[in-house]
């Protein structure tokens, strides 16, 4: 089932893609010291469905807007490779590491904000 919302169709440019992307990048790769959280219902793991909602939201509508063609897979592929990408380079990062449980948050986050359409 797609939820349509209303929601102004300008937003869903390249620009904003590309710089909510890189939004979640550097967000991804910067050192912190946050303690390791070893269960899945965590503030850490919220804030990345949260993030990834809207990453799939942004690209599925653009996707929607450019294309037409499956604009949900592709939406949901963007958002999740990314955050795939991103686990990936985390685990051999020394300040970083990589989380099964964000990669599932990430997951989660891409459906459900793929799913998300505009009217």
């Amino acid at each position: 089932m797609k939820i349509l919302l209303p929601v102004n169709k300008n937003i869903f440019s390249p620009a904003v893609l590309v710089s909510y992307t890189a939004l979640i990048l550097v967000a991804s790769l910067i050192p912190l010291n946050l303690p390791q959280k070893d269960y899945f219902f965590s503030p850490d793991k919220l804030l990345h469905v949260f993030f990834y909602i809207l990453l799939a939201f942004l690209a599925t509508n653009l996707f929607f807007c450019k294309a037409k063609s499956y604009p949900g897979l592709k939406g949901f592929l963007y958002s999740f490779c990314l955050g795939l990408l991103i686990e990936g380079i985390q685990y051999f990062l020394p300040y970083r590491s990589f989380e099964a449980y964000d990669l599932l948050a990430n997951l989660l986050g891409s459906l459900a904000g793929s799913r998300l359409k505009v009217v």
